[in-house]
């Protein structure tokens, strides 16, 4: 713009009614999230990994019984993660892998995991509820740029489902030409974003003076200006 300035009033109108488009689309998706998802996937990461223990529903995998527990383990709490749903992912795939063409033992199995996953997703969200009366945080997110793919393909979004949820949930303020967004969040959500920052997607934490501030005040001192709208805690 910098080089051809006559064009800016119709860019700025452009860029303008871009964002209201975006901002729509952006309250449709939130439409689709329970915010109590979020904070159970946060949760997620608190959790020691389990032991192994030799449950009789595993009798039928013999020596494979630990290798599969700990793929099962590996496999659901990757998943439960990043999800914006609900927890209960079945490793059904992983018990069925472990016994091949087997059948003897494979129900018992089945229904040894699945209480497993159920224990899981319990101390899961007892590591939320326990969350909830923490300070929310401020935090601002830079996400990364689309991937660019082979010619006609679409572009692939490095976004998790699980970020672009908690962008879209929490957001307070949007710098469009920064392409940084600020978010007040749950403090375990505001801990796993922190947790994955990377140089594709910083994400910085403000100094505890404008963490008391507004949203607002806080988003402004951050470089955020133009706050589209006050933080409305979303239960």
């Amino acid at each position: 713009m910098a080089e051809y300035p006559f064009l800016a009033p119709w860019v700025d109108g452009l860029q303008s009614r871009l964002a209201t488009v975006l901002d729509e689309e952006r309250w449709a998706f939130t439409t689709l999230v329970q915010p109590v998802r979020l904070l159970e996937a946060a949760a997620v990461r608190l959790l020691p990994t389990p032991k192994f223990s030799d449950d009789p529903g595993f009798a039928g995998l013999g020596s494979e019984a630990e290798k599969t527990f700990r793929r099962a383990w590996y496999e659901w709490s990757r998943r439960a993660i990043w999800s914006c749903h609900r927890l209960d992912f079945a490793v059904w795939t992983v018990v069925s892998d472990a016994f091949g063409r087997r059948r003897k033992g494979k129900p018992e199995a089945h229904a040894a995991f699945r209480w497993f996953t159920t224990d899981w997703i319990c101390q899961a969200r007892e590591e939320a509820s326990r969350a909830v009366c923490a300070p929310w945080q401020l935090v601002a997110v830079k996400a990364p740029a689309l991937v660019r793919t082979h010619h006609r393909e679409p572009e692939r979004d490095p976004l998790t489902l699980w970020e672009a949820a908690v962008i879209a949930t929490y957001q307070v303020a949007f710098d469009r030409k920064a392409g940084t967004t600020a978010l007040l969040v749950p403090h375990l959500v505001a801990e796993q974003l922190l947790a994955c920052a990377s140089d594709d997607m910083p994400v910085q934490r403000p100094d505890s003076r404008l963490q008391r501030a507004t949203p607002r005040g806080a988003a402004q001192a951050m470089g955020l200006h133009g706050a589209q709208r006050d933080c409305c805690v979303i239960g």
